[in-house]
């Protein structure tokens, strides 16, 4: 079979324009890439807010519930009690390692959803996941903070040899077979098949992608095991990476002895500054809970209105109680009132709407259409008769049952139904500071999606209301 690389004409441009051509066409690694993008873009921002980063997380269900599952594991177990949001998530942790996790959780479920059917495939894909747990427990060995940077290291590390397994099966099983003696490696072969190296892929696609430097860093494979470095930096980070990679491929040796990863520790161990036998721990550990990696596990979206929404508020109820015992801020309580709103009633989005001049305007938004759709979300103060005037006017909790029905046409502003077409029931809780109106919580159900809102429900939203509005009263010295 001719190689790759005597079919192309212009090299290594050819090649990536082959590689773009080929995953834009299968359509996965594409949502991989927006992901990332949008994700980090985020942690580029020097000014980036709790409200920014929960909403990229947010717009995707699955994504937050596998982020709060992990914000609860073991490795993050005893720092702020039990966490039922992603504000809360980001309070506790920084939004630096909750964007870490939503990255590395986003990678490897938009990988396992576009995995060939191939055993060649499943393999990579495995020793990635690996890579990946070995890197999360080596973090928790050298007692880092911020654990899941080392996570989305270990993945990313892999992946320009997923992205040869996934749209170039043929060539990289040329790779395998040039590579089988051992004497000449992967990055070598690939050069040879395809034109390009491994680390070249990785580095190019981290600059299509605009990854953050420390992880395109880590993404490169040469001069790894040496040099001691502060653990959490730049280069303990690729060290790390290349650790894991190259244990998890020892461990999924049928071969694999104790002896062999031992000498593997032994040559990164001064490196990483973990000890050996930590080190060895690590892989182990990593390799036994393999099969129930936590986040692979699925959670369906939502459709209205959850079986628990009670128990789900309460429980927020009872965590903002406590972050707000700890003295946050309201920006932030605002923004996990919402939050515990949106998840726990299943909204199809919720709004804040707060006094800006002589107008209402949403501020803050989750869920369908947001945060586009809050330029628009703007009514005047001055008196109309519609819902949400009446709602300020009166200081009353509003439940609109059906948006669209003939029974609620007179009260429903036509700027409401310009902006947010697709409403088939929402609920307003007004917000007042002095007696003076101040601005509106929001949270509606989409056409298509039932549910009511019951007493309980809108007592303990109530409180999630009125504890966020005890922000505004000084307190006494």
């Amino acid at each position: 079979m001719p190689t790759l690389i005597s079919t192309l004409k212009n090299g290594k441009a050819e090649f990536f324009s082959l590689l773009w051509k080929r995953m834009d066409e299968q359509g996965e690694f594409p949502s991989l890439s927006k992901s990332v993008h949008d994700l980090a873009e985020t942690m580029h921002e020097d000014d980036k807010s709790i409200a920014e980063v929960t909403g990229a997380i947010l717009s995707d269900f699955t994504l937050t519930q596998k982020v709060i599952r992990l914000a609860n594991s073991a490795m993050y177990a005893g720092i702020g009690g039990e966490i039922t949001t992603v504000t809360r998530a980001a309070v506790v942790l920084g939004l630096d390692a909750i964007s870490h996790l939503a990255l590395s959780v986003r990678f490897v479920d938009t990988l396992s959803a576009s995995a060939p059917d191939s055993a060649v495939a499943r393999a990579e894909m495995a020793k990635a996941l690996v890579a990946g747990d070995i890197a999360r427990n080596i973090a928790n060995q050298a007692n880092l903070a911020d654990g899941e940077e080392a996570v989305v290291c270990a993945l990313m590390h892999h992946l320009g040899r997923l992205l040869l397994v996934y749209y170039f099966p043929q060539e990289w099983s040329a790779i395998e077979k040039i590579t089988s003696d051992k004497s000449t490696t992967e990055s070598q072969a690939a050069l040879e098949v395809i034109g390009v190296t491994l680390d070249e892929i990785s580095q190019e696609v981290a600059k299509n992608w605009r990854l953050p430097k420390k992880i395109s860093h880590s993404m490169d494979s040469t001069g790894s095991s040496g040099e001691t470095s502060i653990p959490g930096s730049a280069d303990w980070l690729k060290t790390m990476a290349n650790f894991a990679g190259e244990a998890a491929a020892v461990m999924a040796q049928k071969s694999a002895d104790g002896e062999e990863l031992r000498a593997l520790a032994c040559r990164y161990g001064d490196a990483l500054l973990v000890s050996v036998d930590s080190i060895v721990e690590s892989v182990n550990n990593a390799v036994a809970t393999a099969n129930d990696f936590t986040i692979l596990k699925a959670v369906a979206d939502p459709h209205g209105k959850p079986d628990n929404s009670k128990e789900q508020l309460s429980a927020g109820v009872l965590e903002t109680t406590r972050a707000l015992a700890e003295g946050m801020s309201f920006g932030n309580a605002l923004n996990l009132v919402l939050e515990t709103m949106y998840g726990s009633m299943g909204f199809n989005r919720v709004v804040a709407f707060l006094r800006d001049g002589d107008s209402f305007k949403g501020k803050v938004g989750f869920g369908a259409m947001m945060p586009e759709a809050l330029p628009h979300l703007v009514f005047p103060e001055a008196y109309a008769m519609d819902v949400f005037h009446l709602s300020l006017a009166n200081m009353a909790d509003v439940f609109i049952e059906d948006a669209a029905g003939a029974k609620s046409a007179s009260s429903i502003p036509p700027w409401f139904t310009a902006a947010l077409p697709d409403v088939r029931a929402f609920v307003l809780l007004p917000l007042a500071f002095n007696g003076r109106p101040v601005g509106l919580l929001y949270g509606d159900w989409g056409l298509g999606t039932t549910g009511l809102v019951e007493k309980n429900e809108l007592l303990l939203m109530r409180s999630l209301r009125d504890g966020l509005m005890k922000l505004l009263v000084p307190r006494k010295a």
